[in-house]
């Protein structure tokens, strides 16, 4: 009985993935009205890769008619489902205003989110937000941990921009930036 769940569960999951893959390549060839039906189909059946594909098409009325409202509502789906480019994408669009409010609050919030959960590049934006005290106060040692995690997770520029920025400063808050990487390090959380 274990082995036949075990070959159904495994079953579904190819399934799921080759609708995504027909999905994206409808996209890649140009039939933009059938990759935005499988796409739809797919998010409402909560497939966060979807749900972000989805709101995409929306937001540039490609495969259906620009919609931002219906764009928005799916990209926040897709990273509230744990979609780290939906969370980076909302991040930057809310830092720079573009179609949403400009609000760095957010904006932090969206990069902290894709951060924890382990993006490259939602930790440098983090990072850079702590730079230039932009909707967090400023805080090197943080900015700089958060520099050092995303060159940790990938990012080829930030280790070299985190000693440069550390290099900046006084033995002290070069302490302190050594002891709040090790703290992030253990606990991103904190």
């Amino acid at each position: 009985m274990t082995r036949l769940l075990i070959i159904v569960l495994a079953s579904l999951s190819l399934l799921a993935c080759s609708d995504y893959q027909r999905a994206r390549s409808a996209y890649e060839g140009g039939n933009y009205a059938k990759a935005f039906e499988l796409f739809k189909k797919m998010s409402e059946a909560g497939d966060i890769r979807a749900e972000y594909d989805l709101s995409l098409m929306y937001l540039q009325g490609i495969g259906t008619k620009q919609d931002l409202n219906q764009a928005w509502y799916w990209m926040r789906k897709a990273a509230d489902h744990g979609n780290q480019l939906a969370m980076v994408e909302l991040g930057g669009r809310h830092e720079y205003g573009v179609d949403l409010d400009k609000d760095e609050t957010k904006a932090v919030y969206w990069f902290k989110k894709a951060a924890l959960a382990g993006n490259s590049v939602g930790r440098y934006n983090l990072a850079k937000m702590y730079m230039d005290g932009r909707g967090v106060p400023q805080d090197p040692p943080r900015a700089y941990s958060w520099l050092m995690l995303s060159a940790q997770t990938g990012n080829p520029i930030a280790k070299a921009e985190a000693e440069a920025y550390k290099a900046k400063f006084n033995p002290q808050v070069q302490a302190e930036c050594d002891a709040m990487l090790k703290q992030l390090n253990a606990d991103p959380n904190s």
